[in-house]
């Protein structure tokens, strides 16, 4: 039995990098997880974001740890996509036991010339 066993992990950021580590390590415990993401380009960030490709499979690989993910895509910047998110949570497992708010991007700038988009 794992340190997490029968908790329910919610990670923002979940396609790849930390929020993978993030995920596989909670479902290797024995946590079921949500996987939160916005696979979508942002003009203003310098590098390739994470893709619903990705956060397919990050869920493949919690899958192969023996736990269940569901796969929310949405923008931690909306309340409206994470509440649409929490609320496929509470469907599916009944619970959020952990959150692990990992989204982020990386520019190089003024925040105030940080684009929305």
């Amino acid at each position: 039995m794992g340190l997490l066993e029968g908790k329910v992990a919610f990670i923002t950021g979940g396609a790849r990098g930390q929020g993978r580590a993030h995920a596989v390590t909670c479902a290797r415990e024995g946590a079921d997880v949500i996987l939160f993401d916005a696979p979508a380009q942002l003009s203003a960030v310098p590098y390739a974001m994470g893709t619903a490709d990705d956060l397919e499979e990050t869920a493949r690989l919690v899958g192969k740890e023996g736990r269940r993910a569901v796969v929310a895509e949405g923008d931690v910047r909306s309340q409206a996509d994470l509440d649409d998110a929490v609320t496929r949570a509470i469907d599916t497992f009944g619970k959020i036991d952990i959150l692990i708010a990992n989204a982020g991007v990386w520019y190089a700038g003024h925040f105030w010339e940080f684009s929305e988009n």
